[in-house]
């Protein structure tokens, strides 16, 4: 979009001023931001730095070279790495991150660098067998009090690709604000290491080399004045300071065990386990302001002692839970059973026959659990036992179960008689209207 305000304006000005990317920073993107592989299929090897291709004689009765060796190309010389493939060209992207100063701003530039590889024996008439590309895809200016303005390229539809051919240009922040996980602009590239910083910055504590964190991210957290950045990197917490970013939580969780850590001249090696181990402090109960177990000489072994113990414990507070568990459900089944004989012992030995279905009421729970299992539907496993006002019957022919019965008690009608798994069987309606022809027996056992 076309810049709108006196900054946008500037930074737009700028821009177009701003140096070519540089034959030095081009040398080091090849040589340090992709990898050095040799392509192994059988015993010819192709080399991903030259397109030299060779046959490996050197250990061929030995089963030669396996994934992970090296090798060195007999053409460039360059030590490489070997990997098993078929194929006969590749192809690699990475970014590359500037940072420069420009008046009063810190500007961070973003490179997509292309590397693009081919064995020379597949492609014989190709003038170069490597080639590299390096395209210029964002631009970040950032004022002293951390506000940010992004020049960069347009993308496609769904945000799935820069479009290379356009030019920079102003963008909106489209919901990137708050360090949130759909920034498309704050990109976590390889950082050039001649890095070039505000005084502001600086006096915040980033050195000559810079931290392995987004570096837009960390530069605005420290112009906003977020202390906690700031504490990690003029304690020399790396871990500290990446777990953070990793975990997109820009605040210490445990700050005054991590203050006792500093003024110990204690280093967290491994910030998440660290993290981890206090929170089993603090389970246990312990003084997590005291150096002697917030500063564990060996923190490995004082973690993984600490979440053994847990886990003895939880396991037993588990098997305590299931004991309780197990005799409520008891008391439960027997109170059931209790309020079930209490409810429905007026209904015993009551049968309704036509001469050849014979329809009697379940009269225990265990009959219940019987009636469910052979007709495979929920009787039992819903605690139709457990319902004040509905009579369960069972309708029979000789001891064939054919369906099961639901009478309700209020409006004495027929809600449902299911047979096996739910469905309905020759007998239905007649099963029905036998019940229903003998509302009046049940009328005087229910008055009864």
């Amino acid at each position: 979009m076309k810049p709108r305000t006196k900054v946008q304006k500037i930074v737009s000005e700028l821009s177009n001023k701003l140096s070519e990317i540089t034959n030095a920073h081009k040398r080091w993107a090849a040589q340090h931001l992709f990898a050095h592989e040799a392509y192994k299929c059988k015993n010819e090897l192709w080399c991903s730095d030259c397109g030299g291709a060779w046959i490996d004689i050197s250990n061929s009765e030995l089963g030669v070279i396996v994934l992970g060796d090296s090798t060195e190309c007999p053409y460039c010389h360059h030590k490489l790495k070997v990997k098993v493939s078929r194929k006969k060209k590749s192809t690699d992207e990475v970014y590359m991150s500037i940072l420069q100063v420009v008046e009063g701003f810190q500007v961070v530039r973003h490179v997509l660098c292309c590397k693009y590889a081919c064995k020379k024996t597949a492609y014989p008439a190709i003038s170069s067998h490597i080639h590299y590309s390096f395209i210029e895809t964002v631009q970040e200016w950032i004022t002293v009090d951390g506000k940010r303005i992004v020049m960069a390229k347009p993308m496609n539809m769904g945000g799935n690709g820069w479009i290379y051919s356009e030019p920079l240009s102003i963008k909106n922040e489209y919901g990137s604000s708050n360090y949130s996980y759909g920034d498309v602009y704050s990109i976590y590239g390889w950082i050039y290491p001649k890095v070039k910083l505000i005084p502001e910055l600086k006096k915040r504590g980033i050195g000559r080399k810079f931290p392995d964190v987004n570096p837009s991210k960390l530069i605005r957290l420290l112009l906003k004045g977020e202390s906690d950045a700031e504490l990690c990197l003029k304690t020399g917490q790396m871990s500290m300071l990446k777990h953070m970013f990793k975990e997109g939580y820009y605040q210490l969780r445990y700050k005054p065990s991590f203050n006792i850590c500093n003024r110990n001249h204690y280093i967290i090696k491994d910030a998440s386990m660290w993290n981890d181990y206090i929170s089993l402090l603090l389970y246990f109960h312990k003084d997590v302001h005291n150096a002697y177990y917030v500063c564990p000489k060996n923190l490995k072994a004082e973690h993984d002692r600490l979440s053994e113990k847990k886990r003895v414990i939880e396991a037993r507070l588990r098997r305590e839970r299931e004991r309780i568990e197990v005799i409520r459900r008891e008391k439960e089944r027997k109170e059931d059973i209790i309020r079930f004989y209490q409810r429905m012992k007026k209904f015993f030995g009551l049968e309704i026959t036509d001469g050849s279905i014979t329809i009697r009421p379940l009269e225990s729970i265990t009959q219940f659990y019987q009636e469910g299992k052979a007709m495979h539907h929920c009787v039992y496993t819903n605690k139709y036992y457990a319902r004040n006002d509905c009579l369960i019957l069972s309708a029979r022919i000789g001891e064939k179960r054919i369906e099961t019965i639901e009478l309700s008690l209020k409006t004495l009608e027929v809600v449902q008689s299911r047979g096996a798994c739910n469905n309905n069987t020759e007998y239905h309606e007649r099963i029905i209207g036998l019940v229903r022809k003998n509302i009046g027996l049940i009328k005087q056992k229910l008055a009864s």
